[in-house]
């Protein structure tokens, strides 16, 4: 079953169109193989079998290639940080150009989950419920075992919600219970809840751990309403249940029922002494459409939350990506990644990632200039805040349009987005008038920009995806 991303990159030319569906199969999985045998000696081990080696090919229609995975954020990562490096080798077999479009592939029943290598003999296998007990189409997922302690940098800006992590992994149901962690994205909340998990099944390899997003939570609950199958519903997530891991519960919000079983799974394992961990990119107080006795169930534990990782902290989890993917970091590279890349540790990683793949696609050193050039249009010098076109130009890089476009009259879905999504960030972050915010942008009518305004503001509560998107350029062009 596919899903597709909205976001597609739009850079094509003309060219043959292939018809068949089969023929459109073969022809993608003969390029995407060629593709993979070139890239696996470029770019590292690591980078490889994590980012690369798990993706399929689906078809070839035109000079569009489409590209599935079973990890929504997987696809991201490669889309933010590798698409350049992807292009780059697509064009050179094809002597064109080439569009790429990625797809969610739900994971066939055995599948191998791609992300999570296998664990070794002397570390016992994280798990979520068995398959057989989950309805079709769950999206349970499945601890990572890369994800520890040991591999999460510790600085004064998370000090605090790893000590509670590491209380309530060494006593799961006792100390802090329940733990409800908050903050931006891109700052360590799910490697947290990874790191919780594993270290409690080393600890005890009969605990029964469920980890899984709200939106997962909602599609179960769904399925089990549709197929009649409520009792097995609830004895999977409270009977058969040690610990709750949940990412970002903001999503059920204004999810009425979904609460309520919620509710009511939250009071069956507290009771029952079995500890739940949630995650939130706000306070509870602050995320809207959201159960006051939920709220209130959350002071019962402990409220910790994890800020932006200052810049030592930053260089840190640089050094320790460049160690791990066997990257040769100079210093003076990685305090310049620390200093300029301020907004969340994703980010920080990611592009490590794109200069590190630029440096060994081209056999350029990586020295501070190359790092200056490759990465300057998603770099935001410290200073004042930033001008209308250095917001238009992070937001082109984010959402993969060119900025002309954005400042263009292209009505495109994608395109048209990036526009309204630069129009509201340049209101909120410069103040400028509706009237002086469209001649920005190309001399458009002050109604264009007011439309945009409200409908980014609508959308923002309706589309999660968008919505994390936008946080994250508004953090990164105010930091």
């Amino acid at each position: 079953m596919l899903g597709s991303l909205s976001t597609t990159v739009n850079n094509t030319v003309d060219g043959p169109t292939v018809v068949n569906p089969l023929d459109s199969e073969r022809a993608a999985t003969d390029l995407w193989t060629r593709a993979i045998h070139r890239l696996k000696g470029r770019l590292s081990r690591h980078t490889f079998q994590t980012y690369f080696e798990p993706i399929k090919p689906i078809s070839l229609e035109g000079d569009e290639l489409t590209l599935a995975h079973s990890s929504r954020f997987m696809i991201d990562w490669v889309r933010d940080n590798l698409l350049d490096v992807l292009l780059q080798d697509l064009e050179a077999q094809l002597g064109r150009t080439c569009a790429v479009k990625f797809v969610v592939r739900e994971r066939a029943p055995g599948e191998e989950v791609a992300e999570a290598p296998p664990v070794p003999e002397s570390t016992p296998p994280a798990t979520s419920p068995p398959p057989s007990e989950a309805p079709p189409g769950s999206r349970q997922l499945q601890i990572n075992p890369k994800y520890t302690f040991d591999s999460f940098v510790v600085g004064p800006s998370n000090q605090f919600a790893v000590a509670a992590c590491t209380a309530v992994a060494n006593a799961p149901g006792k100390a802090y219970n329940p733990l409800f962690l908050y903050g931006g994205v891109g700052l360590g909340k799910t490697h947290l809840v990874h790191a919780v998990g594993n270290h409690a099944l080393r600890q005890n390899p009969n605990c029964h751990v469920v980890y899984l997003s709200s939106e997962s939570f909602t599609n179960d609950l769904i399925h089990a309403l549709e197929q009649h199958r409520m009792p097995e519903f609830r004895a999977r997530y409270r009977e058969k249940c040690d610990i709750l891991l949940l990412d970002d519960i903001q999503f059920l919000s204004n999810k009425k029922q979904t609460m309520e079983e919620f509710f009511h799974t939250f009071n069956a394992l507290h009771e029952g002494g079995k500890q739940i961990f949630v995650t939130s990119d706000k306070l509870p107080t602050e995320i809207e459409g959201f159960e006051e006795r939920l709220r209130s169930r959350f002071q019962w534990g402990l409220i910790a939350d994890i800020q932006p990782p200052e810049v030592e902290t930053r260089v840190a989890i640089l050094k320790k990506k460049a160690a791990t993917d066997h990257i040769a970091l100079p210093d003076d590279v990685a305090l310049f990644l620390g200093t300029h890349i301020r907004s969340n540790v994703r980010e920080l990683e990611g592009s490590l990632i794109r200069l590190a793949a630029f440096a060994s696609l081209t056999g350029a050193a990586l020295t501070l200039e190359l790092a200056q050039d490759v990465l300057k249009n998603i770099l935001v010098v410290r200073g004042d805040k930033p001008d209308v076109e250095t917001i238009i130009k992070v937001v082109a890089e984010a959402m993969q349009v060119k900025p002309q476009d954005i400042k263009g009259d292209r009505r495109q879905q994608n395109i048209a987005r990036a526009r309204q999504v630069a129009m509201f960030l340049t209101r909120k972050i410069t103040g400028l008038s509706y009237p002086v915010i469209g001649e920005k942008f190309g001399g458009k009518d002050h109604s264009t920009v007011i439309n945009a305004e409200q409908r980014i503001e609508q959308l923002t509560g309706e589309e999660p995806d968008l919505s994390k998107t936008v946080q994250s350029l508004l953090r990164r062009l105010n930091s």
